[in-house]
C-alpha cells in the first residue's frame, strides 16, 4: 500500500537528500519519442537510451560511492534496497553487485552492457542477495523463506506465488522503484536474447514490445508503478547514473510513462513537454474539476492551527465510541475520534475481521490490519500493551518493524496520515500521540476523488507526485484517471 511507501529511511533521506539540480532538459532529450504511442514510443526510447558508457563490471563500486550514497554521522552509508543491514564505503565486505533483472536469463555474462547497467546492478547485502537468487518479481503467497542465509529483514521476502513460482518481493516502499527498473531494462534491451535458463522462470522476451512475457506480469507491474509512485530517492539517483552512465531511466523522468507503453494510455500519443505525457498538455486548457472551496466556517486565520481540536494526549481505547466502517483498500474496521483526531482500524490482509475494542476493553491488532490517524500531522506515538499480544508480535511503521520492550514501544517521524500495519495480534490498550501544530491558511477539509474512476494519480503542475487523493492545500493539481488528465483546482 503506497501510504506505507514513505520507505524505511525516508526521515533520514529527505534531511539528508538536496534534491539535485535536472542535469538535462527532458524535452531535448526524449525529442525522438515525441507523439508517439505504444510500441513505437518504446522503440524510440530504446535508441535514446541504450547509447550509454559501459563502466566495466569490475569498477562498479568506484561508482556505487558516486551514486548510491546518503550521508549518516558524516560518512557515506551504502544505499540497499534488498537490506536494512548498514554498510558505510568504500566498498565494504559484507555486500555485493546484485543484478536485479538475473544474468541467468541473458545466459550469465557481465561483460555484456546489461551485465554492467548501474540502473538495474545495485549494491546488494552478500545474505539478502543470496535470499533473492535468480528469482523474478512476485507476490509471495505461501511460507516467507530465506533459501541458505537466514536473512530476514522488512526490505524483501521470497517463497512461492500463487502459480507455484519461487519469487522476489520487494516491500512495499520500493516496489514501484523495481518495477521501474525491470520497464527500463526491457526498454533498453529489448534485443537481448532473454531465454528461461532454469526452473527459476524469466518475465522477459526478445522483442520491441511488449517485451514482458504475460500480461499478468505487466499488471503487476503497472500496480506497483501506480501505488508506489516516483520518489525523491528515484530523482537523485537518476541523475547521480546520468552524470557516470550518460543515459536515464525515463521511467522516473515521467512518472505516467508506463501508461503510455503497457497501461491504460496506449491509445494516446505521449508529449515530452508536460510531465505527464498527455498529448497537448497543458493546465490551463484541460478541463477543470469542480471547484473544493474552504468551508466557510473554517476561519482563515494563519494563527490558528491545521485542527484547532488536535492535541496532544493520551488516548484509551476502550473508552473510545467506535463506528463501523468500510475503507476502499483496506476492506471493513471501525473508527472513532479523540483529541480531535480520526483514529481507524480496518481488516486489510488479515484473515480476521475486525473486532469492535469497546467489546473486548482492549484493542485487537490483528496481523495485517491497517491503524490509521487522521485529522493532523503526527510527530509521535507510543502504544502500550496490554500483555495479552502474542510472542513475537510488532508493529510496521514507514516499512519499518517495532517490537514491544516492557509492554510498549514508542515512534517518532512525520506523518500524516499516520499509518501503521500488525505484525501477529497485539492487544493494546492505550497509546500517547504527539500532535503537530500546523497553521491554517489554504486548508480545506479532506476529501477522495471519485472511486467509481478506479485508482487515481495527483501530481502538482511540476509533475511531483502527490497521492491518491487531492492534497488539503490550495492549489492547481493535476489528476491523471483511466488515461484521461485533468486539472483540480482547490480553492
Amino acid at each position: 500500500m503506497k501510504n506505507l511507501k514513505l520507505f524505511a529511511t525516508i526521515v533520514a533521506l529527505l534531511c539528508a537528500f538536496v534534491a539535485e539540480s535536472r542535469a538535462v532538459n527532458l524535452s531535448t532529450y526524449y525529442a525522438n519519442a515525441n507523439k508517439k504511442k505504444k510500441a513505437e514510443l518504446k522503440v524510440a526510447l530504446k535508441g535514446i537510451i541504450s547509447n550509454h558508457k559501459n563502466l566495466g563490471y569490475n569498477n562498479l563500486w568506484d561508482y556505487y560511492e558516486k551514486v548510491d550514497y546518503y550521508e549518516r554521522n558524516g560518512r557515506k552509508q551504502v544505499f540497499d534496497y534488498y537490506s536494512d543491514e548498514i554498510a558505510y564505503f568504500p566498498e565494504p565486505s559484507s555486500m555485493n553487485k546484485e543484478h536485479t533483472v538475473p544474468q541467468s536469463w541473458w545466459g550469465g555474462g557481465t561483460s555484456s552492457p546489461q551485465g554492467q547497467d548501474l540502473f538495474h546492478v545495485l549494491p546488494s547485502d552478500k545474505a539478502a542477495n543470496s535470499a533473492k537468487s535468480s528469482y523474478p518479481l512476485g507476490v509471495v503467497t505461501g511460507k516467507v523463506v530465506y533459501p541458505g542465509s537466514g536473512v530476514k529483514n522488512t526490505r524483501m521476502k521470497t517463497g512461492k506465488d500463487a502459480s507455484g513460482q519461487m519469487v522476489f518481493e520487494p516491500c512495499d516502499d520500493y516496489k514501484g522503484d523495481f518495477a521501474r527498473i525491470y520497464m527500463y531494462v526491457a526498454t533498453c534491451y529489448s534485443d537481448v536474447n532473454w531465454q528461461r535458463q532454469s526452473d527459476l522462470g524469466c518475465t522477459l522476451n526478445k522483442g520491441d514490445w511488449p517485451t514482458f512475457n504475460s500480461q499478468e506480469f505487466i499488471n503487476l507491474l503497472l500496480k506497483w508503478c501506480r501505488e508506489d509512485p516516483v520518489s525523491d530517492w528515484e530523482r537523485t539517483r537518476n541523475e547521480r547514473v546520468y552524470a557516470e552512465q550518460g543515459n536515464r531511466n525515463p521511467f522516473v523522468d515521467y512518472p505516467s510513462l508506463h501508461e503510455y507503453i503497457w497501461g491504460d494510455s496506449i491509445a494516446y500519443a505521449f508529449d515530452v513537454n508536460a510531465p505527464h505525457g498527455q498529448e497537448g498538455f497543458d493546465p490551463d486548457d484541460l478541463p477543470l474539476g469542480p471547484d473544493y472551496p474552504v468551508e466557510p466556517d473554517v476561519p482563515d486565520d494563519p494563527s490558528d492551527p491545521d485542527n484547532p481540536e488536535a492535541e496532544s494526549g493520551t488516548i484509551k481505547f476502550a473508552e473510545l465510541t467506535w463506528t463501523p466502517t468500510t475503507h476502499p483498500d483496506y476492506g471493513p474496521g471501525f473508527t472513532a475520534t479523540a483529541l480531535g483526531l480520526t483514529l481507524s482500524y480496518y481488516k486489510g490482509e488479515s484473515n480476521v475481521a475486525p473486532v469492535n475494542v469497546s467489546e473486548y476493553g482492549e484493542f485487537r491488532f490483528y496481523d495485517k490490519s491497517v491503524f490509521i490517524i487522521e485529522g493532523a500531522e503526527i510527530l509521535g506515538a507510543t502504544f502500550y500493551d496490554n500483555g495479552g499480544s502474542k510472542s513475537d508480535c510488532s508493529v510496521i511503521i514507514n516499512g519499518k518493524s517495532y517490537s514491544f520492550t516492557n509492554k510498549e514501544f514508542s515512534w517518532t517521524g512525520s506523518m500524516q496520515p499516520f499509518i501503521c500495519q500488525a505484525n501477529k495480534q497485539i492487544r493494546m490498550s492505550s497509546m500517547d500521540v504527539i500532535v503537530a501544530k500546523q497553521d491554517l491558511p489554504d486548508v480545506i477539509a479532506p476529501f477522495s476523488l471519485s472511486p467509481a474512476v478506479g485508482p487515481n494519480a495527483v501530481f502538482d503542475v511540476n509533475g511531483q507526485y502527490v497521492g491518491r487523493q487531492l492534497p488539503l492545500r490550495r492549489g492547481t493539481y493535476i489528476v491523471r484517471r483511466g488515461g484521461k488528465t485533468f486539472k483540480q483546482i482547490v480553492k
